[in-house]
């Protein structure tokens, strides 16, 4: 298959992966709290990543520990939690639609940190970004005086560390490959998720009947096909067409999420809708001109 057929393969391929461990990630938490969710994707995720990447962790000099150390904490570790919460509370439609939030967060992070000029299609980008944000909470939740505002925080907060991890490797890792940084940082969070699964008592609860065997198959697909598989495909698909063509698998999860969200019942207002589609518009524009930050997903 040429590459011209193979791209598009690799980018269906990795919406529908994405877009459907985030979904099943969703129903482990009906069974377990989203620390104990968390904790497992990622001791997952580093069991099947090691024997791959082991070999890789070669290329770490010590000039990159600090860095590694910080996109472990603030864009694995912490995030994780934050998401697999989020997730559990206000469903997987809403949750993917703001974390689409990540390629916006990418450049205002690029500009704060690391001194990133801002274009006009940038510019223009974060004003209908913004827009589509202040659409969702002041429609919504965050204006009723809900609760459920705090978990769409989560969300947010989240897709911050995911920005910081993208300005970090292009800006402090360009010598190091992908599946080493990947690998490292699973590696530098395994102790520390053990160390959380034991205090929630998870090895307490655990009985091993169907829900709680079902909900561990449903984390090892996240951790096993939506981390380590899905890496391996997105590097794939930056070789066979482009970066920018690569970033655009971020309007596609969306999409996906959104199809499993109504299948399984969850409710998205025409607001939440309206709000979503100005996000996604954002980075569109804002990735409409290739740039360092345009394959941001």
């Amino acid at each position: 298959m040429g590459n011209k057929n193979l791209k598009w393969v690799y980018l269906i391929g990795l919406s529908f992966i994405w877009g459907t461990s985030n979904f099943l990630i969703k129903k482990a938490t009906s069974v377990f709290n989203g620390y104990q969710v968390g904790a497992l994707i990622m001791i997952f995720s580093a069991f099947v990543l090691l024997p791959f990447g082991l070999k890789s962790l070669q290329q770490i000099k010590k000039k990159h520990f600090l860095t590694l150390f910080i996109i472990a904490l603030f864009s694995t570790f912490i995030p994780s939690f934050m998401w697999t919460i989020a997730i559990g509370k206000i469903g997987v439609s809403i949750t993917t639609i703001l974390n689409s939030l990540t390629p916006l967060n990418t450049l205002i992070i690029g500009f704060l940190l690391f001194g990133v000029r801002f274009t006009k299609n940038h510019v223009i980008g974060l004003i209908i970004g913004f827009i589509g944000l202040s659409v969702y909470f002041l429609t919504g939740d965050f204006y009723q005086g809900s609760g459920d505002y705090i978990y769409s925080l989560l969300v947010i907060f989240s897709s911050l560390g995911y920005a910081l991890n993208s300005n970090l490797i292009m800006n402090k890792l360009t010598d190091l490959s992908a599946l080493s940084i990947t690998t490292a940082t699973f590696l530098l969070t395994l102790i520390p998720s053990i160390i959380v699964l034991y205090y929630t008592d998870f090895f307490s609860v655990y009985n091993g009947s169907t829900a709680q065997l079902n909900s561990l198959f449903y984390i090892l697909f996240k951790g096993a096909i939506g981390t380590a598989l899905a890496m391996v495909m997105y590097n794939q698909l930056v070789k066979v067409s482009s970066a920018v063509f690569a970033s655009s698998v971020t309007y596609l999860i969306p999409v996906v999420a959104l199809i499993w969200g109504f299948l399984d019942g969850e409710v998205v207002t025409m607001w939440q809708l309206i709000s979503g589609i100005l996000i996604l518009l954002g980075v569109y524009v804002s990735n409409k001109l290739k740039n360092k930050y345009s394959d941001a997903k």
